[in-house]
């Protein structure tokens, strides 16, 4: 199917591309292109038509921003749909009522994976998983050398200190804690992650990064200065910070979008009011991965794609991922999408991304 675009944008045409519809989630042919200073995609549903969405309000930052296209190289496990937590954002809408997945089928997907993939193991919540432990032990028993594993998490149940010892001596295995602002879940869950975490440097469990949404943008300062103390005290030298998107649970759909490119310069600005270094990587990155070293310390500042602004030229993740039944393997947000419709409005799906982009 040809895309139809308006011939005054012609001439700032950038790329043709795929996307997918909005309303039915079929994966249609789309183009890239720039229009005052924006860009922007068109795309042409054989059910809804043609319509337009704004990716990015900088074209110029866009346009600038460099990365190395690679293969993602971790495979993303979603073991669970239960969660502990009820956050503003959430692309998973966990049912606490749902059956998790068995270790016999966690293990024999694994078993179909390269041996020096890396394997993140997520939720909703991993922890409420009684069996986590067990599960980490299986999978690292696969090989004679353990893979590395990352288990993403709030942290709250490694506040249980039997929990937590668990998992003392498992090599390979590191930690992502969901860690947030404050104000974002509350104070009482961020003392409940902070006994957790404590629990993980008494016991010498492995602190990968800390993964902060935000709720505002007046909340960025303070994560940053947050993320200084945390190396101090030498417990991460790695961080992500992330806008909310438009995937599963929003708090106020009606807010102004916000965009990769507001993020970045509002925390330089920070940084530079703070006299602190930035350094930009332009290897290490993706399509919404924007790398920056602050003081020495790697910050990834993160805008995910939805539905609207996915688009299958660009790279967006290390992982791939398997959470929609009876969809094969493909690029990890792509997937996220994908559950957005099937699982979490339970509406169908009409298509398959094409082998190109799996």
């Amino acid at each position: 199917m040809s895309v139809y675009i308006k011939s005054e944008y012609l001439m700032n045409k950038l790329k043709d591309t795929l996307s997918m519809c909005e309303h039915c989630y079929r994966h249609v042919p789309a183009v890239r292109f720039e229009r005052d200073n924006q860009i922007w995609l068109s795309k042409t549903c054989p059910e809804h038509g043609y319509h337009e969405c704004l990716v990015e309000i900088d074209a110029e930052f866009y346009l600038n921003f460099k990365y190395e296209r690679r293969l993602p190289n971790t495979f993303w496990f979603e073991i669970t749909n239960r969660c502990n937590l009820d956050c503003p954002h959430c692309y998973q809408m966990p049912d606490n009522l749902s059956i998790d997945p068995t270790i016999v089928s966690i293990i024999n997907q694994t078993k179909k994976l390269p041996d020096d993939m890396a394997i993140a193991l997520v939720g909703a919540e991993p922890t409420t998983r009684k069996d986590l432990s067990d599960i980490v032990k299986d999978i690292q028993a696969l090989t004679e050398k353990p893979r590395w594993l990352m288990v993403v998490t709030n942290g709250i149940n490694l506040g249980k200190r039997s929990y937590a010892e668990k998992f003392v001596g498992i090599e390979g295995l590191t930690w992502t804690f969901g860690l947030n602002h404050p104000d974002y879940n509350g104070g009482v869950i961020r003392k409940k992650q902070q006994v957790g975490i404590d629990n993980c440097i008494e016991l010498g469990l492995t602190i990968k990064n800390f993964t902060y949404t935000l709720g505002t943008m007046d909340q960025l300062d303070d994560v940053l200065e947050e993320i200084q103390e945390w190396h101090r005290k030498g417990v991460c030298s790695d961080a992500r910070i992330q806008l909310g998107v438009e995937i599963g649970r929003t708090p106020d759909e009606d807010e102004p979008e916000q965009y990769l490119s507001e993020l970045v310069k509002t925390a330089e600005r920070a940084c530079n009011e703070k006299g602190w270094s930035w350094e930009v990587d332009e290897k290490n990155g993706s399509r919404t991965h924007y790398l920056v070293r602050i003081n020495g310390i790697t910050h990834r500042f993160i805008k995910w794609v939805d539905v609207k602004t996915i688009d299958f030229e660009e790279i967006y993740s290390e992982s791939w991922a398997t959470i929609v039944p009876g969809k094969p393997k493909s690029p990890l947000l792509h997937q996220v999408i994908l559950r957005d419709r099937a699982i979490n409005e339970r509406k169908p799906l009409f298509d398959t991304l094409p082998e190109k982009y799996r």
